[in-house]
């Protein structure tokens, strides 16, 4: 779905806000509360499906995109102009998948020495 329930909440406010506004006027304070929360639930509830429908839209108007794990690229369209469903995508990636070993990996030494470090930052916090 697109948005959060906030978009939900925000529309329910201002419904209720509107009606509550509107019905002070010509009634009792608790009947135009009643209608207010009535159109808060209304709003609220609208929402979900109003939500839905653009999501659907929207997903149907963009094109699938296929991330290319070796060359770290997104497209439409992979490997010859055919775009890859996600299971075909899975065994490619099994394929081409090694672990990395302990004695591949480098360790990342700092920079900067501590005291050094520490300097900078006195000095920094002086100014």
């Amino acid at each position: 779905m697109l948005g959060t329930i906030w978009i939900n909440f925000g529309l329910g406010m201002l419904a209720f806000l509107v009606t509550l506004g509107t019905a002070v006027a010509s009634n009792v304070w608790l009947v135009s509360l009643e209608r207010a929360g009535i159109a808060f639930v209304l709003f609220f509830l609208a929402a979900f499906p109003i939500r839905w429908l653009l999501a659907t839209f929207i997903q149907a108007s963009t094109p699938p995109m296929v991330t290319d794990s070796l060359e770290g690229t997104s497209s439409p369209l992979a490997e010859g102009g055919v775009v890859l469903e996600i299971g075909q995508q899975l065994e490619q990636e099994d394929e081409t998948f090694a672990p990395t070993s302990i004695d591949k990996m480098e360790r990342i030494h700092p920079t900067e020495d501590p005291a050094t470090v520490a300097e900078v930052v006195r000095r920094l916090s002086d100014e």
